[in-house]
C-alpha cells in the first residue's frame, strides 16, 4: 500500500482555488499508484476560526464531487480538511472520499481551548481499512494527546495519521512526541502539515513520517508544497515536492530546451512571440550568470523558468506607467515546459515573483506579453495586471503589451 501525505498551502477562505489545488495534488498521488492521500487540518478553508461558520457545509455539497470521482476511478482514498455543519455547532473535520463506497467524515474529538468558541467536538473515531490495513486518523491537537492514540489503538491499527495546521514551535513538539509514540506503539506514524499564514500563526510544514521504531525516516521542508510517499510493503518513501530556486548553471542545456520546446508550442498555435533570435542560449546563460533566472523543480526535474529583475527594456521609456517608478521589478522569460503546462506552474512562479516583490519592497511590476498570445493576456489580467500600453520588438509582426500591478510591501 502506497500512503501519501500532503503539504499545502491553501489561501485564506478562497475554497474553489484550494479545492483546485488539492485535485491537482490528488493526480500527482493518483500517477504513482497511491491508495490513500490526507490532507493539512481545515485544509479547503485554511485553518481560520475566525470563517467557519461562515464557510462550513456538509459533505454532500456539490462542490466534493470530482474527489469522490476521482476515488472512483483510480481506487484511492482522499482525506480533506473543512469545517462542517452539524445541530450541535461547527466540527473541524475531514472529508473522506473512499473508492465506490459512501462517503464518510471524521470529526476532530479533543478541541484545543482557543477552539472551544468556535467549535464542537466530535464523538466518533474512525479506522479506515486499505488492503487489509488499518489506519486511524486524528486531527491537530487530539493528536499530541494520549488518550487519543490508546482509543486509536485498541482497534489493533497499522498505521496512524496526523492531520495537521502547526507552527514552528508545534512542529518541534510534534516531532519529539511522534517519535516517541511510534516507538511505544510499535506503530508508524505520519504527519501532514500545511504552510503559510494561518488564523494568527506561520504554519511550518515539515510533513513527516516517523516508523514503528520511532525513527524520522522522511520529511518535506518548511516552505514549498508537496507530497510524500510511505510504501508501507517496501519500508520506502518518496518526495514529490515543488521548489523554486536560483537556476544552475549547470543546468543550462536543460532549461534552454524548454525554451525551444515553448516556442514550438506556440508556433503550433500560430503564435509567433519568440523568435531565432529570441530568446538565445547566450541570453539564458547570461540570465543564470546573474542569478537571475528562477527554476521550478520537482525534485530533479525542471518544471519553468522565469526571470525576475530590475532590468527593463529600453522601449519601456515610451510607456505611461501608472505606479511609482522608484523601485519596480520586471519579469521575463515566464515559461513552463509545454508537457507540463494548464496545472497551475505558471501561477506559482507568479506567486513567487509577487511575494518577492512585496517582501523587498517594490511598488509595482512590469512585464510585456504578446498580443496574440490571448491566453497568457488573459492570465495576466486575472492576477490584475493592467495594460498601459504597446511596444514592437523586432521580427514580430503583432504588438506587446506593456502591463502592469501595484504592489504593496509586506509590513514588518
Amino acid at each position: 500500500m502506497k500512503i501519501c501525505i500532503a503539504q499545502t498551502k491553501s489561501l485564506k477562505g478562497k475554497v474553489q482555488e484550494n479545492i483546485q489545488n488539492h485535485l491537482r495534488m490528488v493526480e500527482s498521488a493518483i500517477q504513482i499508484n497511491s491508495d490513500l492521500i490526507i490532507f493539512p487540518e481545515l485544509s479547503i478553508t485554511n485553518y481560520e476560526p475566525d470563517l467557519a461558520k461562515k464557510l462550513a457545509t456538509d459533505i454532500k455539497n456539490s462542490i466534493f464531487t470530482p474527489f469522490q470521482e476521482l476515488s472512483d476511478k483510480n481506487e484511492i482514498t482522499i482525506g480533506i480538511g473543512m469545517p462542517t455543519k452539524t445541530t450541535s455547532g461547527i466540527q473541524i473535520s475531514m472529508l473522506i472520499f473512499q473508492p465506490k463506497e459512501k462517503s464518510i467524515v471524521y470529526s476532530k474529538q479533543m478541541l484545543h481551548s482557543d477552539e472551544l468558541p468556535y467549535f464542537v467536538c466530535g464523538n466518533k473515531q474512525t479506522i479506515l481499512t486499505i488492503k487489509k490495513k488499518k489506519i486511524a486518523l486524528g486531527i491537530c491537537y487530539e493528536t499530541l494527546q494520549r488518550e487519543h492514540f490508546l482509543n486509536a489503538s485498541q482497534n489493533n491499527i497499522d498505521f496512524y495519521i496526523a492531520s495537521v495546521a502547526k507552527s514552528k514551535d508545534g512542529v518541534e513538539k510534534a516531532y519529539k512526541h511522534f517519535s516517541k509514540t511510534a516507538k511505544e506503539f510499535k506503530t508508524p506514524v505520519l504527519m501532514s502539515n500545511c504552510i503559510g499564514f494561518c488564523d494568527n500563526f506561520m504554519s511550518a510544514g515539515q510533513s513527516a513520517i516517523w516508523n514503528k521504531h520511532g525513527v524520522l525516516i522522511e520529511h518535506l521542508n518548511s516552505k514549498d508544497q508537496g507530497i510524500l510517499i510511505y510504501d508501507t510493503e517496501l519500508k520506502t518513501t518518496e518526495i514529490n515536492q515543488l521548489k523554486i530556486t536560483k537556476g544552475q548553471l549547470g543546468d543550462l542545456k536543460e532549461i534552454f530546451q524548454i525554451y525551444l520546446n515553448g516556442k514550438i508550442n506556440l508556433e503550433k498555435s500560430k503564435i509567433y512571440q519568440w523568435t531565432a533570435t529570441y530568446p538565445t542560449i547566450s541570453i539564458i546563460e547570461n540570465d543564470l550568470r546573474k542569478h537571475l533566472l528562477y527554476t521550478l523543480k520537482n525534485n530533479t526535474e525542471i518544471i519553468g523558468a522565469i526571470h525576475i529583475s530590475e532590468e527593463q527594456e529600453s522601449e519601456y521609456e515610451l510607456i505611461p506607467w501608472e505606479f511609482d517608478p522608484t523601485k519596480v521589478l520586471v519579469i521575463h522569460r515566464l515559461i513552463i515546459e509545454p508537457k507540463h503546462q494548464r496545472n497551475g506552474y505558471a501561477k506559482k512562479l507568479m506567486d513567487y515573483a509577487e511575494n518577492y516583490a512585496k517582501e523587498n519592497n517594490y511598488t509595482s511590476i512590469r512585464l510585456d506579453a504578446y498580443s496574440k498570445n490571448k491566453s497568457v493576456v488573459e492570465f495576466y489580467k486575472k492576477r490584475n495586471y493592467c495594460i498601459r500600453g504597446n511596444v514592437h520588438f523586432p521580427e514580430r509582426e503583432y504588438p506587446f503589451y506593456c502591463m502592469e500591478k501595484e504592489i504593496i510591501a509586506i509590513k514588518s
